[in-house]
């Protein structure tokens, strides 16, 4: 009776009467079914319902009269992307709801039937909020027998009362696709790990390519039948299965096995036995054993030992000979022999006299033996018949033995008598000693004497700047081991004319360590002028740390600008970039500059230039930032940065010398000093730097390295180097890709970076340098001063000099040119040849010289000479001149700078001559047009511009195609050689999508227009016509 009341209200009320009805159903134990018709799919009650809405894990499908129980579901969980179902094993596919009346499925394009679901009520205890949740299970022969070409995919259906609507609403879930499990166990591994042998502490890779599987089977490793545990940084498995093994161990011998695990089988491959061998080394060789001749010709022998370490595991021996023999000559002793005898002493008073002779006739030698026989001869010069003026005793007799003891009573005090003459003599020269040391006394005061009057004088001469007052007081004078003659004659390598608006500034270096505050020792200034980029800094009043605000006045007479400019401070050492609308006029050389605006966030150092920082916020789309005036680029690739969070990155290129890292005699600096921040940013995955560099790459003969800081922004740099090229390990934190020019580098952390290099063992690398010379735009009368300096071949390096010439108000006066450097202590010589008439140069001598370690070495930027030039004939108007650049003993490292110019002539202070100096127009670029950057209105963002060349879709089907290995080798390894990118093909595979880190380089380095087309021709040559024909159906309308 209950069902046709029920259907009848159905019929004449609708679905509005189910509330009603709900209720009545909730007071009672009914077990009635009723079922509803909507948009092809059935709308069920369940039967056996109590007022807990479970029995037998069913729910009642009937809505509900709670306000806050209606509305549009939503889905609390979906099905799987995919499920596998094994024989005798069905899989479970749950859905879960709220609010939701009913949930039903549909798979493989047909309904399942209510009764095959399992229906359960969750209730919040908190928050008392209804989840309906439902479940049914997909054996493995629903599977098979469904033939249907696009899978057997199942979906559920959830259903609510909504109101305002008479029929009950649904909401439809993502599908999950059902597919049957297998190993292929016909097949063995495609490719199974090999015995090898292996040499201590180094690398090794087991390989191994599992059989075919749905779905892909993991892989994982076994040692003598134990797992092997994956943390360990010592052991990671790559992308297609392989064994990477960073530094083998003693411990690491042992049998290994590939295994392969999936929901249908788990399959082992044969057993490889890697072994860990020793190689022998010597032991430090013994002391050389004793001549085995002890007068003459012999030999002596010297030994050592395998033990250091001993050979093991079937290693080599050590090669060489264990023992050593060398002839050896023993030095015969010589015994002495006396020399004749002295002529006898005159007659003494007591009437003694004697005579001596000396054992060096020849002298005992190499432990011969000493003469034998006394030195000294003394008798009686009278024959006895030496008169006494004392009475003398009768004499007694006596014994033969007391005869002996008068006999040598007698020559002993012979002896002293002897002594005491000595002594009277040598009291005679007394006197004589003493006038020389008085005398030499008196010439020593003398001096001391003089040194201070003339050091009197000369500080009285320094006028009214002291050393403590004026402003180069710390540049210490020119040494003399500088002024040395070279070898083109009477032509001096002397100090170049510091009048003409330049600065000389200490140089110093280090051996022991890049960090530049590790040594506080100052060398020598060089015979040159260094341009400070912070001049101004240089001239002004120190600044307190307190201070907010730094008065900067210029000193510089060349067409500055003498008004005080005022340069804001944050906090204490940090800068702020600086706003250029300010009220006073823009002159020339500012409207060639960006106006940047001031960040809110970044704190950058004080010795960043505002000039040289970019900066823009960047969401998980990723983007490229970029300073094209520098070549450098910081490219962000998609998923970099975490999805729902935004993240403000700057890029800044760093040319203060303190920034620069202190290196030893051999090492030098190959690029910019870059600084990307703030290190507080965590990625996702590596971010790709891209910069110049000035190795000469055809010579050779570099060993490269790159250096980072990892020490806040705001304090020195603490610079250690990162990583050698060729030296990498599977745990090296970085890859760098060095091209001919340019070097990328593959980071997923923000620091300082700088590209070290020194030349191997006994090479000769070889660094190329930019030459650029420079004048006053307005010169004086009389004097006219050429600065020529002496770069890196970075477009950075260039960039930096043409600043400081703006603000000197400079001209260029010839094109930049370039000039190869090589290692070896060989100076650099610059001439001022065929000087027009009516000139002449300032210097005693048209020749200057560059110390070699200056170059090398050095951590000053923007090197160079200056030539001082003077006018004798006032009707001249024209200069010209050549100046002649070369490296001593080296012809080949020539260049020659053609200088003309018309004094006459206006030109503007800071002209930018075509392919030497761009107009500045900084850029960032990034997917997303709702980013915000560090740049005015003069710089605009095309948000059409297309920052990466692949769109994601493109590239997430080239890593499903290109990532599994295959037996044909065309994967992503090929890739990899294919683009030049396979010289450390471990950081790859050590990537959970090695083809994906492939094209984010390929990203950063192809930036030219026909990038996407030169790709699909490497598919093609590859043989991957599959992943070809991706890019030529998405993107081959506009190739």
């Amino acid at each position: 009776m209950l069902f046709y009341d029920l259907f009848f209200s159905i019929m004449q009320e609708g679905l509005t009467a189910l509330p009603r009805m709900y209720m009545a159903l909730w007071e009672k134990w009914k077990t009635v079914g009723v079922t509803y018709i909507q948009n092809g799919h059935q709308l069920w009650r369940i039967p056996a319902v109590s007022q807990d809405g479970c029995v037998g894990g069913e729910f009642v499908a009937i809505g509900s009269s709670d306000p806050l129980a209606q509305g549009p579901p939503v889905f609390k969980q979906e099905p799987k992307s995919n499920y596998y179902v094994m024989k005798n094993k069905p899989v479970t596919i749950t859905c879960k709801a709220t609010p939701a009346i009913q949930i039903t499925f549909k798979c493989a394009g047909a309904d399942v039937s209510p009764r095959q679901q399992t229906n359960l009520k969750l209730v919040d205890q908190v928050t008392a909020i209804k989840t309906l949740q439902s479940s049914i299970k997909v054996s493995r022969e629903e599977v098979e027998e469904y033939y249907g070409s696009d899978g057997y995919l199942c979906q559920c259906f959830a259903w609510n009362t909504v109101p305002g609507f008479s029929a009950p609403k649904s909401m439809e879930s993502r599908k999950g696709l059902v597919e049957v499990a297998f190993c292929n166990s016909k097949k063995r591994f495609q490719r199974e790990p090999m015995s090898m042998n292996v040499e201590i502490e180094s690398s090794a890779e087991l390989q191994c390519l599992p059989p075919d599987g749905k779905p892909l089977p993991q892989v994982f490793w076994l040692k003598d039948g134990i797992q092997i545990n994956t943390k360990e940084m010592n052991f990671i498995i790559s992308s297609e299965g392989s064994l990477l093994i960073s530094q083998a161990r003693l411990k690491d011998t042992g049998n290994y096995t590939c295994g392969a695990n999936n929901p249908a089988s788990r399959r082992l491959s044969e057993s490889a036995v890697l072994t860990v061998y020793v190689n022998g080394g010597w032991s430090t060789w013994s002391s050389w054993t004793d001549c085995s001749a002890k007068c003459g010709k012999g030999k002596q022998r010297r030994t050592r030992t395998c033990t250091n370490p001993a050979p093991l595991n079937g290693s080599n021996i050590c090669g060489g000979e264990a023992v050593q023999q060398s002839s050896c000559t023993a030095i015969c002793p010589v015994d002495g022999l006396w020399a004749p005898w002295s002529s006898w002493s005159t007659c003494s008073p007591d009437c003694i006299h004697h005579r001596r002779r000396s054992c060096d006739n020849p002298k005992p030698t190499n432990g011969g033996d000493y003469c034998n026989g006394n030195d000294l001869d003394t008798t009686n010069c009278t024959g006895g018949m030496c008169r006494e003026k004392r009475q003398i005793a009768p004499r007694k007799p006596v014994s033969k033995k007391a005869g002996k003891d008068i006999e040598s009573n007698l020559y002993n005090s012979f002896v002293e008598k002897s002594h005491e003459a000595s002594r009277a003599e040598d009291d005679e020269n007394i006197p004589v000693y003493i006038s020389v040391c008085a005398a030499v006394a008196v010439l020593i005061i003398a001096i001391v004497i003089i040194v201070i009057v003339m050091r009197r004088k000369r500080t009285q001469n320094r006028g009214p700047f002291s050393d403590g007052h004026r402003p180069d007081a710390n540049i210490s004078s020119l040494g003399d081991d500088e002024k040395k003659i070279s070898k083109n004659g009477d032509m001096l390598s002397v100090q170049p004319d510091l009048t003409q608006t330049v600065v000389t500034v200490q140089h110093a270096n280090s051996g022991d360590s890049p960090n530049n505050n590790h040594v506080n020792t100052m060398e020598k200034p060089p015979a040159y002028s260094v341009p400070d980029n912070n001049l101004q800094h240089r001239h002004s009043a120190t600044l307190g740390k307190s201070s907010k605000t730094l008065l900067v006045e210029p000193t510089i007479n060349h067409n500055v600008n003498n008004s005080m400019e005022k340069l804001t401070i944050k906090d204490k050492s940090n800068l702020s970039v600086p706003s250029m609308g300010s009220g006073r006029p823009m002159s020339q050389c500012e409207s060639l500059q960006d106006s940047r605006q001031s960040m809110i966030s970044m704190q950058l150092p004080s010795t960043i230039d505002a000039e040289a920082v970019t900066w823009s916020t960047f969401t998980s789309n990723g983007g490229r930032l970029l300073l094209p005036e520098s070549g450098v680029s910081l490219m962000v690739p998609e998923g970099a940065i975490k999805k729902g969070t935004v993240e403000e990155i700057y890029m800044a290129i760093c040319r203060d010398d303190k920034d620069r890292p202190r290196l030893h005699d051999r090492q030098t600096v190959l690029s910019p000093v870059i600084l990307v921040g703030p290190q507080s940013v965590v990625l996702k995955k590596p971010v790709i730097l891209s910069f110049q560099h000035c190795a000469s790459m055809r010579q050779g003969g570099w060993i490269l390295s790159v250096y980072n800081s990892g020490t806040p922004a705001d304090e020195p740099p603490q610079w250690q180097r990162l990583v050698t090229l060729g030296h990498e390990t599977i745990n090296t934190p970085l890859y760098m890709q060095l091209d001919a020019d340019h070097c990328h580098l593959v980071t997923d952390s923000l620091n300082r970076y700088a590209l070290i290099g020194e030349s191997v063992g006994g090479g000769r690398a070889v660094k190329i340098l930019r030459l650029a010379a420079f004048a006053p735009a307005i010169t004086p009368s009389l004097d006219y001063s050429i600065r020529v300096y002496v770069v890196e071949d970075t477009q950075d390096a260039l960039e930096g000099v043409l600043q400081v010439e703006r603000r000197l108000g400079g001209r260029l006066l010839d094109k930049p040119k370039q000039i190869p450097f090589q290692d070896g202590g060989n100076n650099l010589c610059l001439t001022i040849e065929e000087l027009s008439p009516g000139w002449r140069s300032k210097l005693a001598a048209n020749y200057q010289e560059i110390p070699f370690r200056h170059i090398w070495s050095g951590n000053q930027n923007n090197l160079h000479c200056s030539f001082s030039l003077e006018l004798i004939d006032r009707s001249q108007y024209k200069i010209s001149c050549k100046i002649q650049v070369y490296q001593k003993a080296i012809l080949s490292n020539r260049q020659v700078l053609q200088i003309v110019s018309n004094l006459k002539e206006k030109i503007p202070s800071c002209p930018t001559p075509s392919g030497t100096l761009k107009g500045r127009s900084s850029t960032v670029t990034t997917n997303s047009s709702g980013t915000s950057s560090g740049f005015s209105s003069m710089v605009t963002l095309d948000p059409s511009a297309q920052v990466f060349r692949l769109p994601p879709h493109i590239k997430a089907q080239l890593c499903m195609l290109l990532d599994p290995p295959n037996s044909r080798g065309n994967d992503w390894r090929m890739l990899a050689r294919t683009l030049s990118v396979d010289r450390y093909i471990n950081f790859f595979a050590t990537k959970p999508s090695p083809t994906e880190h492939i094209l984010d380089l390929w990203e950063a380095r192809h930036r030219e227009e026909t990038a996407i087309t030169d790709l699909m021709n490497v598919l093609r040559v590859m043989g991957r016509m599959d992943a070809a024909a991706v890019l030529e159906k998405d993107m081959g309308a506009w190739l």
